[in-house]
């Protein structure tokens, strides 16, 4: 089995923010896939599943296919937002800051 040389040189905030990066990708993927399963199976009307006054039941005051495919997972996407941000993202060291050695040379250029 061989390695790949170029791993071992990957950097190391490149290497989290693309692990980070699927992680959100993932969890948009199955948020937007409930949601979508959900509302055809629950909040459309069709041909098979012909919807009437009987078939609503609110919660909270709103339609419960609105509150279970909506509300619900925007407050789990919440959740997992401030989780994931809170105890998975990991605050990788960038270098040196260049910012007053750029802000120099721009004044520098501003000024002639």
């Amino acid at each position: 089995m061989t390695v790949d040389a170029s791993n071992d040189r990957e950097d190391p905030v490149l290497r989290n923010a693309r692990r980070e990066g699927w992680a959100i990708i993932a969890a948009w993927a199955a948020a937007t896939l409930y949601c979508c399963v959900y509302y055809a199976s629950f909040g459309y009307n069709s041909p098979s599943h012909p919807l009437g006054k009987a078939d609503v039941h609110p919660t909270f005051g709103m339609p419960s296919w609105f509150f279970w495919g909506v509300i619900v997972p925007w407050g789990a996407c919440g959740v997992f937002t401030l989780g994931f941000v809170g105890f998975v993202m990991k605050e990788d060291d960038l270098g040196k800051d260049h910012s007053e050695d750029l802000d120099s040379l721009i004044r520098g250029r501003i000024d002639d």
